[in-house]
């Protein structure tokens, strides 16, 4: 089974709060910048997913972000398997056509991202800006 992994650092957290309630404002934000990337991800394929995205703080040099970020950083993962293999396959590479469908796409910034945006959105091309990135692994989820 193909296993997709992104890794961002934008604040994806699924906090469950789908409705905004007195109070949790913010987690509903987090749980919003969650389901874009999610029916972004399902433009091409349903997916199954084990465990929600879950955010570490590491060194995130030579991981292949933009070279505007460096040092430790909060880096949220979510790991997932579409429902057949391929879906994101283009002439060049396995995940091409989800780094083209999620490009440029906003988010709500200011949350639990510990880097700074000019703008608002999962930048996966920008070498300077890169701040998502997608690839395909082996393994299980």
């Amino acid at each position: 089974m193909q296993i997709i992994e992104i890794q961002t650092l934008i604040d994806i957290t699924d906090t469950k709060v789908n409705r905004p309630k007195y109070g949790l404002v913010k987690e509903h934000d987090q749980y919003k910048n969650f389901v874009t990337l999610k029916q972004c991800v399902e433009l091409r394929s349903i997916i199954t997913y084990d465990t929600d995205p879950r955010m570490e703080t590491k060194d995130i040099k030579n991981l292949g972000f933009g070279s505007s970020f460096k040092g430790k950083h909060n880096v949220w993962t979510f790991r997932f398997s579409p429902d057949r293999h391929g879906p994101y396959s283009d002439e060049f590479d396995e995940v091409g056509l989800l780094i083209n469908d999620l490009h440029e796409v906003p988010v709500i910034q200011k949350l639990n991202e510990s880097i700074n945006m000019n703008k608002a959105f999962f930048d996966l091309k920008d070498a300077q800006t890169k701040n998502t990135i997608v690839k395909a692994i082996k393994g299980t989820i």
